[in-house]
């Protein structure tokens, strides 16, 4: 029951408070203006008068916190505020707010009335921090309930205490792990690791309020463990055996060094802030945590925020707030939604549809092809079981929501359909037209081709309004950009509702103009192609794939990849249709498609460039044959004219797109490029890098002295010149 007022001094902009019966103050988190809960001045502000006026207060015995946001308890720091303070180079508030956090956080856990955490939705960063300076946490099993320290994926450090806290909590492996990674752990494992002390079955209130907030299971659940911790003296619990054997000095350096290793050989020393993080940890555990938090973990994190690196980072994380934003008040895309086409690709998103609880009408013309789609999906979802990611009763229910079928008329009732049939431009006209015949007339048609324009597609369509481009990236599962392509007819009602689906799934849907290879294939087709004229000319697989990942390609997957490995994850059949139907853009498009056509032979599977880590024996052999039959002068060539000519005419492509209106702005070349290919996203983008690295004009000329040795494919465009990108 509330007591009708609240105890508290004033109104407050960022939370709401009730104090409730046996003098239980609920705080729910409700930060105005933004649609995620977020700490900085504003907030903590208020958060410290709260947390200080439950102190004094005889009436106040413990606090709850929750969040009145529906799928987000809190997402860490403002990271608007802090790229404003790294654009203008001024971090004064920054650690003011630094340590304000410290303290505020460090009466929290002193505190002899309890603090708990009732976590229902996204936990991320400082938000993470937050619940950690709590005494108690419980957490609701929501679907976007979720925990993760994903501060070194910014190039900093958790600022809040987080490099303290956890280890002390969880562990130094498990905590080395959620720190230096940035992974999420959902609630069951984080029940398992001690993350949290409770997880509750709850069903979020439609209506946010806090009223209505109070009466949900979860809220309820933490409500009462506050009640019993006010009865009980304030005590530490024991150690368990693991976290006192890791207490002892000579375990903890072993266990960092041993972090330190696997942090080099997944991300090599590209983001110092990982190591940072590490250092933070092992020299903090001899430290209590707020001497830790403050004499350790402080100056690392207002060193990372002031680099470079960290700029790069946070702008790219903001690029991805700003895509998610658009088409924010669309409307919910459809419970069902058809997949025309059972092969790699539409198998994978019917797996993601039906994981994020859509019922999916999954359609092809072979029940062969059904069964190893099915099989497929099962196979992948029986993984996430053994991992213990979801329970086997979530991989009954999601296999159950794939209905496979032979007959158009079982997609008839979808008002939303994904094409991913083979890449042939005949067979897709043939889908959407017999899509058409059967669908309701406002039904959606989204085509995930890579290679063929949606204007081509869509040429015989009776309703090509309702057809839009939304092109997934292989694997799926992983890959988190979507371009979403719309021609000159492509509705507004299309374009968002694919949006809408795309956010969903998790994905950040780019709005693209359509046009050959659309933005992301258009660029790599250039990076790809110029890989496989350096094959033809001699250069070992090794070196071609040395100079990519020695600058950082792919690195952020944690398998940094050359260009041939590349070729050999998406397949040279497919790769050659790319590059191949690409050739409409001019002579800049080369691929010697006779060398790959040599490891293409009738009859048998493509050959690869690299075979267990190795330079595959066939694929010498075909290059030999190639040469032989292709004789040419090749001299010696340095490393660095190798990388000229891999990334130089990526940057000539990037800026050709903004030149043709495939998107607006350079950011979003950068952001796609980044997510779409795997370009470094510690350099900021690939017109980020060029801006930075390189005087105006240097590209343009250096390309034409690549034109002038090795071909017409190096000519700069005009606007490479001005600089204006």
């Amino acid at each position: 029951m509330l007591n009708g007022h609240t105890n508290l001094p004033g109104e407050f902009k960022h939370f709401k408070t009730v104090v409730l019966d046996e003098g239980i103050l609920l705080a729910g988190f409700d930060y105005s203006g933004k649609p995620v809960n977020v700490l900085n001045v504003e907030s903590m502000s208020e958060w410290q008068e709260i947390v200080r006026h439950a102190e004094q207060s005889s009436v106040i015995n413990g606090v709850v916190l929750v969040s009145v946001k529906e799928g987000n308890f809190c997402a860490g720091a403002d990271l608007e505020q802090m790229h404003e303070a790294q654009r203008q180079r001024s971090f004064q508030k920054m650690e003011q707010l630094v340590d304000a956090a410290h303290k505020l956080f460090d009466e929290m856990e002193r505190s002899l009335k309890p603090f708990v955490a009732a976590v229902e939705g996204a936990c991320l960063g400082g938000g993470l921090e937050l619940a950690l300076a709590c005494r108690l946490r419980m957490a609701s099993t929501h679907p976007r309930t979720c925990f993760a320290l994903p501060e070194v994926k910014l190039g900093i450090l958790p600022g809040f205490g987080g490099t303290q806290r956890l280890p002390r909590l969880i562990g130094l492996p498990g905590a080395l792990d959620m720190i230096t990674t940035g992974r999420t752990v959902f609630p069951r494992q984080a029940l398992r690791m001690g993350l949290v002390e409770g997880m509750v079955t709850s069903i979020p209130s439609t209506v946010r309020t806090l009223d209505r907030i109070q009466k949900e299971t979860l809220v309820q659940a933490a409500i009462a463990q506050a009640r019993a911790l006010c009865s009980v003296p304030v005590r530490r619990p024991p150690l368990r055996t693991g976290l006192r054997f890791l207490s002892v000095p000579g375990i903890r350096t072993l266990v960092c060094r041993y972090a330190r290793r696997q942090v080099i050989k997944r991300v090599r020393d590209f983001y110092p802030a990982t190591l940072r993080a590490i250092d933070a940890v092992e020299r903090g555990m001899g430290l209590s945590i707020l001497e830790g938090s403050l004499t350790v973990e402080k100056p690392l994190l207002v060193d990372l925020m002031a680099s470079q690196i960290s700029s790069h980072l946070v702008g790219l994380f903001l690029a991805g707030e700003k895509v998610k934003r658009r088409f924010d008040t669309a409307p919910v895309a459809a419970a069902r939604i058809g997949v025309l086409g059972a092969g790699l690709m539409g198998s994978q998103i019917a797996a993601q549809l039906s994981e994020k609880g859509y019922e999916v009408v999954l359609r092809d013309v072979s029940s062969d092809i059904l069964a190893k789609a099915i099989g497929r999906i099962h196979t992948a979802q029986t993984a996430q079981v053994r991992k213990r990611i979801i329970l086997p009763s979530d991989l009954r229910y999601r296999m159950t929501r794939i209905a496979p079928t032979v007959q158009i008329k079982d997609v008839s009732l979808a008002s939303l359909v994904i094409e991913a049939v083979s890449e042939k431009l005949e067979v897709k006209r043939a889908v959407l037209a017999e899509f058409e015949s059967a669908a309701h007339p406002d039904a959606i048609f989204a085509t995930n081709t890579s290679s063929y324009t949606l204007a081509d597609i869509a040429a015989k369509a009776v309703h090509p309004e309702r057809c839009v481009g939304l092109h997934f990236f292989n694997p799926v599962a992983k890959m988190q950009l979507v371009e979403v392509v719309h021609a000159p007819f492509t509705s507004d009602k299309a374009l968002a509702e694919v949006c809408s689906l795309a956010k969903r799934l998790g994905k950040f849907p780019l709005m693209v103009n359509d046009g050959p290879g659309f933005l992301v294939n258009r660029i790599l087709s250039r990076y790809l192609g110029e890989a496989v004229i350096m094959v033809s000319e001699g250069v070992s697989f090794q070196r071609i794939d040395r100079v990519a990942k020695n600058f950082g390609m792919a690195v952020d997957s944690g398998h940094s990849m050359g260009p041939l490995e590349l070729l050999d994850l998406i397949g040279l059949p497919v790769a050659l249709h790319v590059l191949t139907s690409l050739s409409v853009l001019g002579s800049r498009i080369e691929s010697r498609d006779a060398l790959l056509r040599e490891f293409l032979p009738e009859n048998s599977p493509p050959v690869s460039f690299w075979k267990s880590e190795k330079e595959n024996p066939q694929a010498l052999d075909a290059v030999a044959n190639y040469r032989r039959a292709n004789p040419s002068e090749t001299g010696p060539v340095s490393d660095d004219v190798l990388h000229r000519r891999l990334f130089l005419p990526m940057v000539d492509e990037a800026v050709r797109c903004l030149h043709d209106k495939i998107v607006e702005h350079p950011w979003q070349i950068d952001f796609a490029l980044t997510y779409g290919i795997g370009f470094p996203a510690f350099r900021g983008g690939l017109l980020t890098w060029a801006r930075t690295t390189m005087t105006q004009g240097y590209a343009a000329q250096e390309l034409e002295s690549l034109a002038i040795k090795y071909g017409k494919r190096f000519e700069p465009c005009p606007d490479l010149l001005n600089g204006g990108w």
